[in-house]
């Protein structure tokens, strides 16, 4: 893995259920950040997307990354420097580096889904 191929700011956010504040009033649900990272953003070539398609999988993009633990496909992640936006994605599923197991990861990301901001 080519390490400057990594230059898309990636934030990583978990949803939280809310709680309770000390007075014990109900806290709002929200998704807050879980790490911010660095990685190689790569859209889905034609003929993975129709394999995708075929599969009835949503995955959209890959995203490589370095490795860190806990990262899961209940959370989203922020992919800043492909717009003039960040742009959001959700996480379909995590694939650890074959050799090593923690060095890299990958990111199998689909479009956000409705109610996303």
């Amino acid at each position: 893995m080519n390490i400057g191929s990594m230059d898309k700011l990636c934030i990583i956010e978990k949803y939280s259920e809310g709680g309770r504040d000390e007075d014990g009033f109900p806290l709002p649900a929200e998704w807050q950040e879980f790490t911010r990272l660095y990685g190689d953003f790569r859209p889905l070539s034609s003929q993975e997307t129709i394999s995708a398609q075929a599969a009835q999988v949503k995955t959209t993009a890959r995203l490589v990354t370095h490795f860190v633990d806990g990262i899961n496909s209940t959370m989203r992640v922020r992919i800043y420097g492909l717009s003039a936006e960040p742009e959001l994605f959700g996480i379909d599923g995590v694939i650890r580096d074959n050799k090593t197991n923690r060095q890299h990861l990958t990111f199998e990301l689909r479009e956000p889904e409705i109610g996303w901001e």
